[in-house]
Parts: C-alpha cells; structure tokens; sequence
C-alpha cells in the first residue's frame, strides 16, 4: 500500500531565492491515529500476549526508558531503534559561570533500526486529490522529536 501525500505551497527556502517566493512542496497525509489501546490489541492479536499484557509491558518500558535516559544510556529497543537523551545550553566564558539552569531544549531522539528505516525506504507514494481530507496536523507539520 502506498504513502499517500499532498502537495503544500510553502515559502521556498532555497539560499538564492527571492523574497517572497514560494514552491509546493510533497507532505505526508495523516489518515487517524492508532492509539496504544489498538495496538496493544493488534499486537495481541498477533502473538500469545493479552491486550493487558501488551500494555503492561509497554507501560513499564516507559519507566525503564525514563531511568536508564536519566543515567545518560542511550536506550535500544531491538528492531524498533534506538532512544538517546540530548539537550543544549546557554554558553558561559568560564567553567565557574556555568549552572545547570543554563541547559535547554532537552529531548529525547530516536533513531529508527534498520528493519523500519528499510520499510520507509521501501515505501512507494501516491498523490491525493487536492482538496481531500486530511485528519491530522496542517500544512505547517513538521516531523519532531519524541
């Protein structure tokens, strides 16, 4: 099944572009969401696990991730990828300067494994017809952090 796309008038961020101009730009269509809820049901439904088990699980690997980030491991979840702390800070001259106020735009990034990144990779697209619905974001989405 394809991904299915839209195309986006946007501001065209080229270096030599002239003010004001704009390029349309592919972005990805959102079709609904899939809650933990269903997919604890259809991971359910593919293994031995109940829905609860499945939610447990991921429930408690939330606490784990939540410590092991803290304790500045990056956390690897087999093939799904890999997770990793990162924050920046305002700069000081000297060392003595610096306080931990001072760290920002803390996140957490994750990094797909290769079984996902080579199903996106495998991915084929189709264009939607302009003016279809869209159920999620705006033209403004952008991909983020976790």
């Amino acid at each position: 099944m394809p991904a299915k796309y839209k195309l986006v008038l946007r501001k065209d961020m080229r270096k030599d572009a002239a003010e004001g101009s704009k390029l349309y730009y592919a972005s990805a269509n959102t079709t609904g969401t899939c809650d933990v809820y269903e997919l604890c049901d259809l991971i359910s439904a593919q293994s031995t696990a109940s829905s609860g088990d499945v939610k447990l699980i991921l429930d408690e690997l939330v606490n784990v991730m939540r410590r092991n980030l803290g304790k500045g491991e990056v956390v690897k979840v087999g093939e799904l990828g890999s997770f990793q702390l990162q924050f920046g800070s305002t700069g000081t001259v000297t060392e003595k300067e610096f306080n931990q106020v001072l760290i920002k735009s803390r996140r957490i990034v994750f990094r797909p494994g290769k079984l996902l990144k080579k199903a996106v990779k495998n991915y084929t697209f189709e264009k939607i017809a302009s003016g279809a619905p869209d159920e999620g974001g705006d033209e403004d989405d952008r991909p983020g952090e976790l």
